[in-house]
């Protein structure tokens, strides 16, 4: 089949989806639905690679520069989102991933590399765009105008509330991002704190922020595996894990409950806040690829029936999926405000990766395909919790 006739074809094909916005081919011919937002393909190939795999097709390609977006980039990712596995190519790439990545679990040494592959970038590249306290997961809006760094705030003080934090509390935070949490905990409450990460770079910076306020008999930080948690000698009767487990893998949800209640008192507290999906279905095979390798966004019913074979009995679930909307939002606006400086330090195509990346994840959750969620259990039952009531806060979306 000569190139004329394939153009030709592409032409027909690309005229019959129902798109909300334009589409310019690589010849300079647009196909004008008269929309602000519009599609470049500037190679044939990149128009191709998009056909035969619509996912990886895109996402590399935008990344390289081979394929624009005039306009609105969120409305055609809501639109690829929308069009689904529908292609029966799409389904076989995918159910060969899922079977690949189940038949091999990651071992401690590829989850930490895993993690500093994402984690250990720089600090000062996290510090540009997130906010003061280095907060790295989905913040809590009472209202659609509330800043950043009031968003945080107002989600760890729901984390304290829930968690009914109290002077000589031992306090376990997996996954401890920069610390903010143990750190603020430590100083409000007046708990004993730990932390552990498999980041150096987080690590280093947790250390040095006890050292500056004088929190070195409260707080302490491991550089560990949630595996080797039994060795730091603690039972903890309060514990916390904040936009961690999405890095622990689909083989591994049941060591990870099993480590954690290892180290839990019988009716402690323990609060799970992470990305999941209704049911187990699909994975970004991009994201994993360019933004978090090894990672795995569960399905509600994999975490709970992990977390009850461990002993962990349910007490409350929350869903902050708009919250995190807003959240990336936020971190995209404030992302683009770097963008020269970031492009200097590490060039055109990791920023527009790491763009995709924070568009992509919030028309995510915009569209259902993700969820946040606060599962708040106790190992056994703990009978002395007090009933949870729901406030209702304004609407976000109302803007």
């Amino acid at each position: 089949m000569n190139l004329a006739l394939r153009k030709t074809i592409l032409r027909n094909v690309l005229k019959n989806f129902d798109v909300s916005f334009n589409i310019r081919l690589p010849s300079g011919e647009v196909l004008d639905v008269h929309s602000e937002t519009t599609l470049v393909f500037k190679t044939w190939k990149a128009l191709f690679e998009c056909i035969i795999d619509r996912e990886m097709g895109f996402c590399e390609n935008y990344m390289t520069g081979n394929i624009e977006v005039e306009g609105n980039l969120e409305e055609v990712i809501k639109y690829g989102i929308s069009l689904g596995k529908s292609s029966f190519l799409n389904r076989l790439l995918y159910s060969i991933g899922v079977l690949l990545s189940s038949l091999k679990p990651q071992n401690i040494k590829e989850e930490a590399e895993n993690i500093e592959y994402h984690y250990d970038i720089d600090d000062d590249f996290y510090r540009e765009w997130l906010d003061k306290s280095m907060t790295y997961s989905c913040a809590f809006f009472e209202h659609p105008n509330m800043s950043l760094d009031e968003a945080q705030s107002k989600k760890r003080e729901i984390i304290y509330e829930k968690l009914r934090l109290t002077e000589g509390d031992r306090l376990l935070d997996i996954g401890c991002g920069w610390g903010s949490l143990i750190i603020e905990a430590s100083e409000r409450y007046g708990v004993n704190a730990v932390g552990i990460t498999l980041s150096e770079n987080q690590y280093k910076f947790i250390q040095e922020e006890i050292k500056r306020r004088n929190l070195e008999n409260k707080v302490n930080v491991y550089l560990m595996h949630y595996n080797d948690l039994s060795s730091i000698g603690i039972k903890f009767n309060k514990i916390v894990s904040v936009g961690m487990f999405e890095h622990v893998g689909k083989k591994n949800i049941r060591k990870f409950f099993k480590a954690v209640k290892d180290v839990a008192e019988n009716g402690t507290i323990f609060l799970l806040h992470t990305i999941g999906k209704q049911v187990p279905s699909s994975q970004s095979r991009w994201i994993r690829k360019r933004i978090f390798p090894g990672g795995y966004l569960p399905g509600l019913q994999e975490i709970l029936i992990a977390m009850t074979e461990a002993g962990f009995n349910l007490i409350d679930i929350d869903d902050w999926r708009i919250h995190y909307y807003f959240t990336l939002k936020e971190w995209q606006r404030r992302f683009l405000s770097k963008k020269s400086i970031f492009e200097e330090r590490f060039g055109k195509e990791f920023v527009r990766m790491w763009h995709l990346y924070l568009v992509s994840a919030g028309v995510s959750f915009l569209v259902g395909s993700n969820h946040l969620f606060q599962i708040l259990m106790s190992k056994g039952v703990n009978n002395s919790y007090p009933v949870m009531k729901r406030i209702f806060g304004e609407n976000l979306m109302r803007s």
